[in-house]
Parts: C-alpha cells; sequence; structure tokens
C-alpha cells in the first residue's frame, strides 16, 4: 500500500469541508425561498376565500 502525502489528505479534506458548507449555504437558501413561497401562497387562498366563501353541500350521511 502506498503512503499518502499528509498535505494530500488536508487539502481534500479542506476542499470537502468547503464544498459541505456551500452545499448547506445554497439548500439552506433554497428551503427559505420555498417557504416563502408557500406562505405567499397561503396568504392568496386565504384572501380568496375570504372574497369568495365556499358553501359546502349538504352531507347526505349527515344527520
Amino acid at each position: 500500500m502506498s503512503a499518502v502525502p499528509p498535505t494530500d489528505v488536508v487539502y481534500r479534506v479542506l476542499r470537502l469541508e468547503q464544498q459541505l458548507d456551500s452545499y448547506q449555504r445554497l439548500h439552506a437558501a433554497e428551503l427559505e425561498e420555498l417557504r416563502r413561497a408557500i406562505l405567499e401562497l397561503k396568504a392568496q387562498i386565504l384572501a380568496l376565500a375570504a372574497e369568495h366563501p365556499v358553501n359546502p353541500s349538504p352531507d347526505p350521511l349527515r344527520p
């Protein structure tokens, strides 16, 4: 088994840490964007429901 220079191992660890940090920031930003979009849609749904209330049809199975 050939020996790997310690500097190569250190470089690989640092590179992986940087990559992990980048992915975490990217995904955190994407998740926050999705949450904002969902909140906006929920607000639109509530506004529409307030403007146009839905009258449910009577349930034939309820007494």
